[in-house]
C-alpha cells in the first residue's frame, strides 16, 4: 500500500512539473499591443491601388534585379544562413531517435611474472525519454530559428529589389543632372562669347565680361562634380549587383512620374505580411523556447539503453564470437548541486527574453513609424512636384526674357544671372523631386510589407 501511494505521488509530481514546463514565458499583453484600425496619416491620394512595377520597370531594370538576386554577396550569405539553420534543425530532430554506437577495446597488462590480454567488441544503443518536453523545446527553437532565417532572407530579397530600383533611378537622376549642367555650361560659354564680342565693340562693360567668364568656370566645375557623382552612383549599383565597381554600367533612361495608386491596407495586416516583423516574432518565440529548454535542464533525465557484445583474450576471435553477452538498463539522473549554475543559466535566458520583447516592440513600432512617414512624404512630394513644375515654366520664361532685355540695355547682367540661377534651381528641383517620388514610393511598398520580389517575378512572367 505504501509503495502504491509512493508511485501515485511520483506520478502526480511528474504531471505537475510537466504541466508547468509547457507554459510560455512571454509577456503576451506587452508583445501584442492594441493597434489602430487605420493609419493616422491621410492617404486618400493613394486610393487608386496601381502596381509600382509597370510604370518604372524597364527591361534593363528587370534584368539588373534578376542579376542582383542571384549574385549579391550579402543575399547569398543569408541564403546560406537558411541552410545552416536547416542543418541545425536536423541536429535537434536527431535527439528524438535512439543513438547507436559501436565500440571496440583492447588492453594488455601484467606483472613481472605474466602478461594477459583482453579484447571486447560491443554494440550500444541509448535513448533519452522526452518526459518534460525538453527535447521538443530544443527542436522548437531550431524550427523557429529556421523560420527567422527564412523571413530575414525574404526581407533581404525585397530590400535588394528596392535598393536596385532606387539606385537605378538615382543613376538616371544623376545622368539627367549631368545633361542639365552640360546645357548650362554651353549656355554660359555662349553668353561669354556674345558679351565678350559686345565688349570689344564697346557695347558691354568689362564687369559683364568678368561675370560671364566666372559663370562659365563655375558651371564647368559643377559639371565635373556631377559627373563624378554619377560615376559614384553607378558603382553603388554595380556593387548591389554583386560585381566589380568599375563605373562602366550604361543606363540611358528618363525619369518617369509614378501614378498615385498603392495598396496601403491597415496596420494589423503589416504584422502578418512584413517579413521583417515575422522574423522578429519568430526570434522572440525561439528565445521563449530556449528559456523552457534551460528550465527543464534542471529536471531529472531518464535514459534507456542496451548493449550486446563479446570478449576474448585473442583479438582474432572477436569476429567469430557468439555475442552472447548483453545487457539492458534504465537510468535516471538529476542535478542536485551545481552552485546555482543551472538556475543562473535559466535566469540569464529569461532576461534575454525580456530584451527580445523590447527589441520586438521597437522593431514593430519603428515599422509603423516608417509607413506613417512615407505616407506623409508621398503626399507632400506630389504637391511639391506640381508647384515646382509651375515654378520651372515661369523661371525658364524669365531666363529668356531677362537676356533679351539685357541685350537691349533694359536690365543689368546680374539680373540675367539671377534669372538663370532660378531657372537652374527649378529644373534641378523637378528632376530631384521625380526621383524622390520614386524612391519614397518604393520605400513605402517595402515598409508596407509589399512583396517586391514577387512583383518583379510576376512582371517578368507577364512580359514573356
Amino acid at each position: 500500500m505504501k509503495t502504491r501511494y509512493t508511485l501515485v505521488a511520483v506520478a502526480t509530481s511528474l504531471f505537475i512539473l510537466s504541466a508547468c514546463s509547457s507554459s510560455s514565458y512571454l509577456d503576451e499583453p506587452l508583445v501584442k499591443p492594441v493597434l489602430p484600425a487605420s493609419w493616422h496619416t491621410d492617404a486618400k491620394s493613394l486610393k487608386d491601388n496601381q502596381s509600382w512595377v509597370t510604370p518604372i520597370a524597364t527591361d534593363q531594370l528587370l534584368e539588373l534585379i534578376s542579376i542582383g538576386l542571384n549574385t549579391n554577396q550579402q543575399l547569398i550569405q543569408l541564403a546560406l544562413e537558411v541552410e545552416v539553420n536547416k542543418q541545425q534543425l536536423n541536429v535537434s530532430d536527431a535527439s528524438f531517435w535512439p543513438e547507436l554506437s559501436l565500440s571496440a577495446n583492447s588492453a594488455r597488462g601484467g606483472n613481472s611474472d605474466a602478461t594477459s590480454s583482453s579484447n571486447s567488441l560491443s554494440l550500444d544503443v541509448s535513448y533519452e525519454l522526452d518526459i518534460w518536453g525538453k527535447l521538443s523545446d530544443s527542436a522548437k527553437a531550431s524550427k523557429l530559428n529556421l523560420l527567422t532565417a527564412e523571413a530575414n532572407y525574404q526581407q533581404a530579397r525585397d530590400a535588394l529589389v528596392a535598393d536596385v530600383v532606387i539606385t537605378y533611378y538615382k543613376v538616371v537622376t544623376s545622368t539627367e543632372l549631368v545633361k542639365l549642367f552640360e546645357r548650362r555650361t554651353e549656355n554660359a560659354k555662349l553668353n561669354f562669347d556674345i558679351i565678350e564680342s559686345g565688349y570689344l565693340q564697346g557695347l558691354n562693360t568689362a564687369l559683364d565680361v568678368y561675370l560671364t567668364q566666372n559663370e562659365f568656370h563655375s558651371e564647368n566645375s559643377n559639371l565635373l562634380a556631377q559627373r563624378s557623382q554619377r560615376n559614384k552612383d553607378i558603382r553603388t549599383l554595380e556593387r548591389l549587383l554583386g560585381g566589380y565597381p568599375a563605373g562602366k554600367l550604361l543606363i540611358d533612361e528618363t525619369l518617369p512620374l509614378l501614378p498615385q495608386g498603392i495598396k496601403i491596407g491597415v496596420p494589423s495586416e503589416l504584422v502578418k505580411r512584413k517579413p521583417q516583423l515575422q522574423a522578429a516574432w519568430y526570434q522572440l518565440l525561439a528565445q521563449d523556447a530556449v528559456v523552457a529548454f534551460t528550465q527543464k535542464q534542471r529536471y531529472p533525465a531518464l535514459r534507456l539503453g542496451a548493449d550486446i557484445g563479446t570478449a576474448s583474450n585473442d583479438i582474432a576471435n572477436l569476429l567469430s564470437g557468439d555475442y552472447s553477452s548483453w545487457s539492458v538498463f534504465a537510468g535516471i539522473t538529476a542535478p542536485i548541486f551545481n552552485a546555482g549554475r543551472l538556475k543562473s543559466q535559466t535566469e540569464q535566458q529569461k532576461l534575454k527574453l525580456k530584451q527580445q520583447e523590447q527589441q520586438y516592440l521597437n522593431t514593430l513600432f519603428s515599422a509603423f513609424e516608417l509607413v506613417e512617414n512615407n505616407l506623409d512624404l508621398d503626399a507632400s512630394l506630389q504637391q511639391q512636384y506640381r508647384s515646382t513644375l509651375q515654378a520651372q515654366d515661369n523661371a525658364l520664361q524669365a531666363e529668356t526674357l531677362s537676356f533679351e532685355q539685357y541685350q537691349i540695355g533694359l536690365v543689368s547682367y546680374t539680373t540675367v544671372l539671377d534669372a538663370q540661377n532660378r531657372a537652374f534651381v527649378a529644373q534641378s528641383s523637378v528632376i530631384s523631386l521625380k526621383n524622390q517620388i520614386i524612391a519614397n514610393r518604393i520605400g513605402l511598398h517595402l515598409a508596407l510589407g509589399g512583396d517586391l520580389d514577387a512583383s518583379v517575378t510576376e512582371e517578368e512572367k507577364y512580359d514573356e
